[in-house]
Order: C-alpha cells, then structure tokens, then sequence
C-alpha cells in the first residue's frame, strides 16, 4: 500500500485529505468522530467525482504525475466564479491515505459540473484485501454504484456492495475470511442516516461533494486525539490546527473551514479544529515583539520591527550570499510574533491579566514555531514544536543572550505561493521540502534574518538595542513594584475581610447586645455597693470612679467591633460591599446598642446618687470626662508620633545609602574608564579603532550616569509628590485607579463567562434537538417490538413513563423559544402561574414554600415576548427560595400581585439590607455562596430592552418583607 506507507499516520492522512477537499473547490471539509462506535466520516461540499473520474483518478494511485502527459489525463476541473486554486496533492497519494485511518471505506460522490449536477457514485473498499498473498490486482473487484441524483444509498445497497467484495475472498483462508466478514458487518449501515447528521454538508437534493465513511477506525486514532498536556499538543492539534492561515492580522480569507468534531458521548462534542484553540490576530497585536515584511527575489528582507510598544521602526537586511543574482527559491513573505519568557518582562504584565499571559504561554508551549504556508495552506512539518528547521533553539543553548529568540516563544507565518516558489519541492510523505538549493537559500535567508535582528535590537551593542533594554528594565522595575505592592495589599484585604467575618459572627450571634446588658447589669451592681458607704464623699468618690471606669470600657468595647478601612486600597467589588453591610450594622450597633447602653450609664449614675444623696459636682465629672479622652488621644498620638518618626527614619537611612551608592558606582565607573584609557594605546591604532575605543569610553559613562540619574530623580519625585497638608490625596486616587481597574477585570471575566455560557449553550441545543428526535425514534421502534412480544412491553412502559416525565420538564422551556416569532402574543397572569407551577412545584413542595397570587395579578394580560418575561420571573422565584427554605417563620410564602401593568413579587423571607438595595442588581454581586451575581443583573438588562424596569418596592406588601416591582417605563 503505497499511499499508507508515505503517511506518517491519521493526523497526516487528514490533512492530505483535507488538501483534496482544497483542490476540489470544497468551501467547507468536516470531520465527525463517533467514538463508541469507531465510526470516522469525513465530508466536503466540493465539485465530487463523476464515475470517471473516480476510476480514472481516485482509483489510480500517483495521477497527478501524469497531468498533460501523453496518456492524455486532463487537468482537474475547476469551479466557475471561484479563483483558481493551485494543486495541493501533487502526489496523488493523499485519496489513498484514507487507508490510515481504517481497514475500509464507504465512499460518496457526487460531482457539479457546467452541465449540472451528475448522479451519485458509491464503492466500497476493504484495504486488507490488497495485503493478501496469491491475489492479483487486476482481479480484485471494487464495487462501483450509480444512483440517480439527489438520492442516496440505502442499507440494503451498502450490503449488496460489500456482498459483491466478498467475492474476492474465494480461496482466502476460513479464518481470515471471517475477519472480512466482522468488518462487512460493522459497515452495515444506513447512508441517509450518516449523510443527515450535518444537514448542511448532504449529499442529497442538490448536494455535492465526497464523503468518505470508515468504520472502523484503528485505535491508534484516540491517541492521536487525547495524549496531549498542558506542555505538549496531541499528534491531530500538531497537524490539524492552523490547517489555514487565520493567525496574522489582515490574513485573506481562508478560501476552505476545516472542523473535526469529536463525538465523545453524553452529548459532549469537542471541535478540535476551532480557530481559537490556535494563535489569533488578536494574540498577534499584543505581542511583545513583531516583526512583518517581504524577502525579494534577491533574498533582501524589506519591513517593519515593532519592539515592545514602541513605534516600529523601517528595516533593511541584505543577503550577501546572493551575489546580486536571483534566489532559487523566490520572494516570500514573513509575519512574526514573539512573547518574552519571563511575565514581568512582557507588556502583557501590564497591559493584559496574567492569566491572559499564561494562556498564550500554554499555546506556545503546545504549538509555538513558524510556520509556513503554500497559497494560504500550512505546509507539514514546519511550526511543530518539535521540528525547528532553522536551528533557533540549539543556537539558543549556545548563548540565550546572544541569540536571545526562542523558537517555543515565537509564532508566526512564511508565506510562499506556486507562482513565485515553485522550485520548493515536497518529499514524499510530507516530510517537508527537498534539500535543494532552492530549500537551502530559503533557509539560509530566514536564518540570516532571525540572527541578525538579535544582533540589531536585543544584543548588547545593536543598534536598535537601547529600546529594548530601557523598555524591558521599567516592565520589570514596574513588575517588581506591582507585585511588592500586590503582596502588601493582599495581606491587608485578607485581614480586613477575616475582620469582617469575626464582626458578621458576633453580629449574627448577638454577641454585641448581650456583652452590653452584662456590662449594664455589672455596673448597676457595683452601684449598689456604693449605698454601703457611710462616708457620703467616699461614696461620691466611688460614683466617679464608676463612671469613668464605665465609660472606658464602653469606648473599649466600641472600638472592638469597629473595623477600619485600609486607606489607598482599592477593594474588589464583593469586599466593598462586605464592608458597606459591616458599615450599616454598625450604625445599627451605635444606635441600638452602644448610645442606650451610654445613655444607661447616665441615668444609673443619676439615680444612684439622687437615692444616696450625693453631691456630684456635674463640672467634676464632664472635667474627669474629658481628662480621660484627653488622655487617650494624647497617648495615641504618641504611639503615631513615635511610628512616623521610625518611618521617616528609616526612609532616610535607604535614601542615604541609595544616594551613597549611587555616587560610588559612578565614581568607580569613572576611575576604571580613566584607567582603561590610560593603558590605551593609541600610536598603532588605525582611526577607525581608536573611534570604536572612544565611543566605548564614552558609552560605558553615559550609562552610568543615566542609569544612576534616573534612579535619584525617581526618589526625588516620590519625595516631592509628599502633601502634608492633605496627606490621603494620593492614597485616595490610586485607591480609586485600583477600584476601577478591579471593576474592569472583574466585568472582564463576567463577559467570558457569559460567551462561554452563551457559546456551550448553543453546542447543548443543537444537539439536544437532534438526540430527543432520536430517542423518540427509537421509542417508536421499540414499541413494534413491544407490540409482539410481550416481555418487552414492560421495559417499554418504563422508558416510555421516564422519557415522557423528562420531555415534560423539557417543555416547561418550549416558552423560550417563542423569541422567533415575528410577532408579540398575549401573556396572561394564569399562564405565567402555571408555568412556574409546573416548573418548581418539586422544590416548592420540598421546602414547604406556598406559591400563591392575587385575583388582579390572574387578571393580568400584557402584550410581549414569552423569553423576556418568564425567565425573570424564574430568576426572581428561584432566589426567593433559595432565602425562605432555611428561613424560621410560620408559613413560607411567595406572592404573585399585578396592579394595571405593574407587576409584583414578593416573599416573607430575610429582608434585604439597606446597603445591598442597589448592588443586588450589579453584574458580579451575588450573596449567595458560590453564586455568580448574573441573575438579577440580566434580568434587569432584559426588561429594560422591553421598557420595563426592575426594582425593590421601598415598602414591601403587606405580610412581605421582600418586594420586587416589574414597572413598565412607557
């Protein structure tokens, strides 16, 4: 088998097959993998194959060796109204790689031509039989079927053809015709049924194209699929993804999409041909490092260098080698992107998350390389991580910084076409180009390039290297700051929200209020002891010994449930609102709890001296009052005093031995470049010499005193930017710049959230629609069985009963969809009842939650879309029983009231926080544990867009403490 032999394996066979699909001006070529069935299908909508050209090419190996020969081989047709696309396949080997991938194959045809579309043409071949010793090819017989157009094979044909293949197994060993026979059984299957799995890719109608049907396929394949890692990507990624060119901005369109779905079961598919598990244009704009231009027919690059974000600058690289004359190999492109290795060296440190820096970094690990592409089709090996055909690495491991790329840390695109390079030659098997002179001038071009642009702009010494080196230093000076700062903050978020937590506990618990009556009940007893006193100016003493000592232990016990805010931090959303509910409580603390407990201090006081007669001197006691407080913020001010001073002192002490640093390096500096150029010797120098030792003087000062310039000019600024009389300012706005920031990131990952959600959401409908259809199908099937025999009849009234109580809770969401009528209906009060009835009456029932509404809100009929209303109305009930399932009240109820337009929802569960009226209807805040915070937000967005607005009634309705209000805004 001379096709499988040159085919490295499936992930190679594909990919011929997907080039044929190119060739036949297929606009699309799928793949579907059913894996419990080993059942591989691949499909185009190119022009197919009438019966001749089938026998005369797909059945003959190497055909396109003999285009225009004297055997007189036309050339492929092409398709009208589409450019002409150059020949992938040279070989004609791809057609037969299809044997890689399993012991046989259904093939369907079906071709367009300029007279229309012709009939189907079917034939079944098992490649073992060309593996048997004795058989004579010529007498091999290889079923070919004819069907009128637009109709497909049916299953009894498929048999009838693999009927007719047995005949070649006459004379074959018993054991080994057994083997045949297990396979024919295993393709026994139903073409329609096949062809109607991808309704836009069928054969049927007015469709065209080849489809090829193997099962089954070699148990190689699964490996190709799922041995892959974080660090390294499975054999069908290597080859199969980037199949054409989507990676670089301004890409033309691929003129062929390419998919390969696997079918893993339950309903999970994965595409492992989807363009976003390869490199974007937009990962391609956010490089650090890019580099785009062309390489003439001399082998000169002519370009653009991007370095970091600085503006790219024109660049010009001749390729000596050449020696003025033409290139073998001809003018091509090159795009590039490269990533540094180290996070705090990237621009993505501080323009991108860095998780957005390390899901590039996965996908360089997995497919970094350069690429190249052939008239818009990628060229194998070329891009695979392990293939690094210009020697970029094992020059790294020579010397990182003096070669500086990596070849795991670029990604990019040689683009060549047929006109120009058509002396770059493939081997057989795809095992990339012949080592001809064309293929080592293109080497030695791109090798020249990729070394002298570290030369120019990342070594020592370039000329374009300064860029890179004052960039590369401030992301990471910057890098080094953020994160000594990321650590600072994070330590006291941490502390501020495990404060929080200890404060909700005791507030929960009532701990505040029960610590305050034992401190009221304390201090009426030790009145009570004063009434002992005989000496009435002792027991007045005692009173204000009392008193002051109440009030200290009053502010103490104060100050322990109060939690301060650290200044110049911004808080992520959640916290900010924790801290927001702690704020409210304690107000709630201070008024209900702590100003009656002080007021009680009073009137003890009071009256225990009245009842003993005292005289307390009321000057006395507001003096001894004031003594205390006045003592306390003396003390306190002390301990600041003593902090700031060790803070000042300690800034000082670094900005001295910086400042003395600084001037030693350069005063060394100075004395070894003197010392250099005393030992110079300059008499024997030619004047090109003598300048190269000048310029290297002068350099190595110039950076010193730069670098060490920049380093005092930073710490005066930060000493200048001090404001004493307003010392918060600075705290106050990079708190702010913080909050924002984290409100962006946040929003951020909410929005990938919900593409995902949105993007999972479509791949669930459109195969749940295609599986229910199934079940039913096979549900009436059974049932004829059930019919006539009577054992069954049980087994189907229990699939029949679980499958119908499914498909129940499955129409609950048949009002969803009403989204696709042009037209708005009539929704009734009634119907929205029963719908929500009928969808959470088990959870209803489970947590004891009556579910009632008022005569108006029956009454109520609006005009709208069924997918705006009903599902807030499940968002607004789901959330009412999450709060009133563990909620301690008589009987747990959740209303349903209209009034006109208005509608209303309510429930007698815990009632909502001040402080939380507004957040609960931000994207992102949720109080429920785990929960997303995406309920409320949405279902605000939704009404809105149908003039509704969404609130929380200021009073709630009667018997309710919770209220929502569904108010129309027009």
């Amino acid at each position: 088998m001379l096709g499988r032999q040159q085919i490295a394996g499936i992930p190679s066979a594909i990919s011929e097959l997907f080039k044929n699909a190119h060739d036949a001006y297929a606009d699309h070529v799928e793949i579907d993998f059913y894996r419990q069935n080993k059942l591989f299908v691949l499909r185009d909508d190119g022009l197919g194959m009438t019966r001749t050209d089938f026998e005369s090419r797909w059945l003959t190996i190497g055909t396109e060796s003999k285009l225009n020969a004297k055997t007189g081989l036309k050339m492929p047709p092409s398709a009208p109204g589409k450019p002409k696309r150059p020949i992938l396949g040279e070989k004609g080997i791809g057609r037969l790689a299809v044997a890689s991938i399993g012991p046989q194959v259904l093939i369907l045809t079906r071709a367009e031509r300029a007279d229309g579309l012709h009939d189907l043409v079917a034939c079944y071949i098992h490649w073992s039989i060309f593996e048997q010793p004795g058989l004579d090819l010529e007498d091999i017989e290889i079923p070919v079927r004819t069907f009128p157009a637009g109709s497909l094979p049916t299953k009894q044909d498929v048999d009838s053809m693999t009927e007719a293949f047995g005949h070649n197994l006459i004379g074959l060993e018993k054991e080994v015709r057994g083997q045949f026979e297990a396979d024919f059984r295993k393709m026994s299957i139903d073409p329609s049924a096949v062809d109607g799995y991808v309704k836009n890719l069928s054969l049927a109608g007015k469709g065209h194209g080849t489809h090829f049907i193997i099962s089954p396929t070699y148990d190689v394949l699964f490996a190709d699929i799922d041995n892959r890692s974080e660090y390294e990507a499975s054999n069908l990624e290597k080859v199969l993804l980037g199949f054409t060119n989507e990676m670089t901005p301004g890409h033309p369109t691929p003129v062929i999409k390419t998919a390969f779905r696997d079918h893993q079961g339950a309903g999970r598919i994965e595409d492992w041909a989807t363009r976003n598990r390869f490199f974007t244009p937009e990962e391609f704009e956010i490089a650090d490092h890019s580099f785009q231009g062309t390489i003439d027919e001399y082998g000169q690059f002519r370009g653009k260098v991007r370095v970091y974000d600085h503006e790219p600058v024109a660049y010009t690289l001749p390729w000596n080698q050449g020696q003025g004359k033409p290139t073998e190999c001809g003018p091509f492109k090159i795009d590039i992107a490269y990533i540094q290795g180290r996070h705090k060296e990237s621009l993505l440190a501080t323009s991108k998350s860095s998780a957005e820096f390390g899901e590039i970094t996965k996908k360089l690990n997995r497919f970094g390389g350069l690429y190249i592409y052939k008239d818009g089709i990628r060229v194998q090996p070329y891009g695979q991580i392990d293939f690094d055909w210009l020697g970029i690495e094992q020059r790294r491991t020579l010397s990182a910084s003096f070669y500086f790329f990596s070849y795991r840390r670029m990604f990019g695109v040689v683009d060549i076409n047929q006109q120009h390079n058509a002396a770059l030659l493939e081997k057989a098997g795809r095992e990339g180009y012949r080592e001809n002179v064309a293929y080592k001038q293109f080497k030695d071009i791109l090798k020249n390039l990729i070394i002298q642009l570290a030369i120019d702009f990342f070594r020592d010494g370039g000329i374009y290297e300064p860029q890179f080196v004052a960039r590369k230093q401030a992301l990471v000076r910057l890098e080094e700051v953020r994160r000594k700062r990321e650590k600072g903050v994070t330590a006291k978020k941490k502390k501020l929200d495990q404060e929080l937590e200890v404060f909700f506990r005791a507030y929960e618990s009532g701990a505040p209020t029960e610590q305050a009556q034992e401190f009221a009940e304390g201090l009426r007893q030790r009145l009570v002891e004063t009434k002992s006193f005989k000496d009435t100016k002792m027991a007045a003493q005692m009173v204000l010994d009392i008193e002051e000592s109440a009030r200290r232990n009053l502010r103490n016990l104060e100050e322990s449930y109060y939690v301060a805010k650290p200044k110049g931090i911004g808080l992520s959303r959640a916290l900010e609102q924790k801290y927001d509910d702690y704020s409210v409580m304690y107000q709630e603390l201070q008024s209900t709890v702590f100003n009656k407990v002080r007021q009680t201090v009073e009137e003890e006081i009071t009256t225990a001296a009245n009842e003993a007669r005292l005289e307390l001197d009321r000057r006395v006691r507001i003096e001894r009052a004031l003594k205390q407080l006045a003592d306390q913020a003396q003390k306190t001010t002390r301990v600041e005093r003593a902090e700031t001073n060790e803070a000042v002192g300690k800034v000082q002490e670094e900005i001295r031995l910086a400042v003395q640093a600084s001037i030693t390096a350069v005063n060394e500096e100075v004395r070894e470049v003197l010392a250099d150029f005393a030992a110079a010797d300059f008499s024997e120098m030619e004047e090109a010499d003598i300048v190269t030792v000048r310029d290297d003087l002068e350099r190595r000062l110039i950076d010193v005193k730069e670098s060490k310039q920049e380093l005092l000019r930073g710490i005066r600024a930060q000493l200048e930017e001090i404001d004493v009389e307003n010392p918060g300012a600075r705290l106050d706005e990079m708190e702010a710049v913080e909050r924002r920031m984290l409100a962006l990131e946040e929003r951020a990952e909410l929005d990938l959230q919900l593409t995902q959600m949105g993007m999972a959401i479509e791949v669930i409908n459109h195969e749940f629609d295609s599986s229910i259809r199934s079940i039913r199908d096979q549900l009436r099937l059974l049932r004829n069985w059930a019919d006539v025999n009577k054992g069954l009849d049980k087994v189907y009234q229990g699939l029949r009963t679980s499958f119908d109580h499914l498909d129940g809770y499955l129409t609950l969401f048949t009002p969803l969809h009403r989204r696709l009528y042009r037209e708005e209906v009539t929704i009734r009060g009634t119907e929205i009842v029963e719908y929500l009835t009928g969808l959470f009456e088990q959870r209803l029932d489970r947590h004891a939650i009556v579910l009632k509404h008022t005569k108006a809100f029956a009454n109520l009929k609006l005009t709208g879309y069924p997918s705006v209303y009903y599902p807030v109305f499940v968002n607004l009930i789901d959330n009412a029983i999450y709060w009133l399932k563990d909620h301690r009240v008589e009987q747990r109820v959740i209303e349903l009231h209209a009034s006109g337009k208005t509608m209303f929802v309510s429930n007698n569960g815990p009632a909502i926080l001040e402080s939380r009226r507004e957040s609960i209807f931000e994207s992102g805040v949720s109080f429920k544990p785990a929960g997303r915070g995406l309920g409320l937000a949405i279902s605000a967005q939704v009404l809105a867009n149908a003039n509704y607005s969404l609130t929380l009634a200021e009073e709630p309705r009667p018997e309710m403490t919770v209220t929502f209000c569904l108010v129309p805004t027009k």
